[in-house]
């Protein structure tokens, strides 16, 4: 990311859409080059993200495919808060633009609007101040009703839902908790004190209800006509986690038709309502409680939710990893460390093999063997894809979007493990199928240095790096001479030479005179076409090939 130009290093350029803590911004500023602009129009946003590395939002801003698109230089796109909705992930994984959240900054805060939106309904705090304030006394309109003892349904048991949980359950308000979730364990829901059910099997059971799942396809409209029938018409039915879950024309019905005591939202389909007609029916029914989109509205989550994702952009910046990334896989940072040469050597097998061979690929194998199978390797697959990829598409790839751009090339790309890869330590093996014909390429790590140890047939023992040269000849007195003059004669200085004759894997490197031999020529600048057909020309050299890695 820092790059030089004229001997100065070059600082991340960072765009804030929407107003985030001052904490998060001053830390942003240790490392970047960052500029507030908040309220942006969609169109402006388009034009000026092409300039930016990092994209700071909250729930106001919304980042469309065609935003991603323009981001010619956006590597991290950061929500300062826990839902993503408002970001066209699957375009940014396609970009292999990092999508992070701050998914537990904000957790106590969103519980404690649930548990303050609870009491406020069932207490009925929202009309009878209204009333008091315009000179009524209507002690007897207002009769409440108590919480402790009554059933709490819980949709949702993630983060927030569980805190919800925990300051509902018996050692807090004294509810009896049931709750649906399809990814929550047994053990879990038995520790927080809920029973597990369908939600079909809740609905009926509940006095008051409150959501806590992410917006999904599978989740719009989960609480519609059919579900707000089959609730008491007693029950207070609570949305702190985002508009569209509940059905909101379905909720105004049952609210006219008498259906349901009381509801109290946080979130709305659309944010700010506008003037959508059925948003503003539920706003001014006298049976709603709604706040505009407060649950994570506190000093303290602000503040938290900042640094979070300010820290996130500057490990990703760095070359790191991000903690809370939406659309990559979670690899620790020493992790990534220790990956990092490993990641290195693949990608540049990767590479060789494309430009070694160069056809239609279908289908790879990456065998990891060794002390390296004790890390998480997906990083490893994605790096390979890379150096496979990159070279003859024009995408950008890394560990964000390489599945998806191997999908798209239909290339399967099969993982397999071994834990011995004598005689190294740890072993990495490419092998390509083309035409009845498996071409292979294995490497390994020594001194922190990629070593490709193996070519096809070849033993081998040169560092993928630069200029190379690859010259298939008999293993006979003078073929070095040979080449050496060549490359003399075009004024290339030859840096380090491998000789590898044909093995096994697994057997000694030994010779065996008259036989086939792979030289590989490590160059300090490209050799001239013209020397290389003079090589391809000498007898006792089959093939020659040049690549720069």
């Amino acid at each position: 990311m820092n790059s030089q130009s004229s001997g100065r290093i070059l600082k991340p350029r960072v765009l804030v859409a929407d107003p985030i803590a001052r904490e998060g911004l001053d830390h942003l500023r240790g490392f970047a080059e960052v500029d507030e602009r908040h309220g942006l129009a969609a169109e402006t946003l388009r034009e000026i993200i092409g300039g930016y590395d990092a994209l700071v939002v909250r729930s106001e801003t919304k980042v469309t495919a065609a935003i991603i698109e323009a981001g010619s230089r956006l590597r991290v796109i950061a929500r300062a808060g826990v839902g993503v909705d408002n970001i066209d992930v699957e375009t940014a994984t396609r970009r292999g633009v990092i999508v992070v959240n701050s998914p537990l900054g904000n957790i106590g805060a969103a519980a404690e609007h649930t548990v303050a939106l609870l009491l406020a309904m069932a207490r009925h705090i929202a009309p009878a101040n209204a009333s008091l304030r315009a000179g009524k006394w209507e002690r007897a309109a207002y009769v409440g009703t108590e919480i402790r003892g009554k059933t709490l349904g819980i949709v949702g048991l993630g983060k927030v839902g569980s805190e919800v949980a925990r300051r509902c359950g018996e050692g807090g308000l004294g509810m009896r908790l049931i709750g649906v979730d399809p990814y929550a364990s047994p053990d879990t829901a038995r520790a927080l004190g809920v029973q597990l059910m369908a939600l079909d099997e809740l609905l009926p059971q509940a006095d008051f209800i409150t959501i806590h799942t992410a917006l999904t396809t599978g989740t719009r409209g989960l609480i519609g006509a059919d579900e707000l029938a089959r609730m008491k018409p007693s029950i207070r039915l609570i949305n702190c986690a985002r508009g569209g879950i509940v059905e909101e024309a379905a909720l105004l019905a049952a609210l006219e038709a008498g259906q349901i005591a009381g509801v109290a939202l946080d979130v709305l389909s659309k944010e700010p309502p506008g003037d959508e007609p059925t948003l503003k029916a539920l706003i001014a029914h006298p049976r709603v409680l709604v706040t505009p989109h407060l649950g994570a509205s506190t000093e303290e989550a602000q503040v938290s939710v900042a640094l979070d994702v300010a820290e996130q952009i500057g490990e990703i910046t760095r070359g790191g990893s991000a903690h809370a990334a939406v659309n990559a896989p979670m690899i620790l940072p020493e992790t990534l460390r220790q990956l990092r040469p490993w990641m290195t050597l693949v990608e540049r097998l990767g590479r060789m093999h494309v430009q070694l061979h160069p056809a239609p690929l279908r289908r790879v194998e990456l065998s990891i063997s060794g002390e390296i199978t004790q890390h998480d390797t997906r990083a490893l697959v994605a790096a390979l894809i890379k150096g496979l990829l990159e070279s003859v598409s024009d995408a950008h790839v890394n560990l964000v979007n390489a599945p998806v751009l191997a999908r798209e090339w239909g290339l399967e790309v099969v993982e397999s493990r071994s834990s011995t890869a004598e005689p190294y330590t740890s072993l990495v093996t490419l092998r390509v199928a083309d035409n009845g014909t498996t071409h292979e390429f294995a490497g390994t790590v020594i001194w922190g240095a990629g070593r490709v140890v193996r070519v096809d047939r070849f033993a081998t023992d040169f560092e993928p790096h630069g200029h190379l040269l690859f010259a298939r000849n008999l293993d006979i007195p003078g073929m070095i001479g040979k080449v050496g003059v060549l490359l003399g004669e075009a004024g290339v200085n030859i840096g380090h030479m491998d000789v590898g004759p044909v093995t096994m894997p697994g057997e000694a490197k030994q010779r065996s005179t008259g036989n086939e031999a792979l030289m590989v020529l490590s160059l300090d600048n490209a050799a001239p076409a013209e020397a290389i057909e003079r090589m391809r020309a000498s007898e006792g050299i089959f093939d020659v090939s040049s690549m720069l890695l």
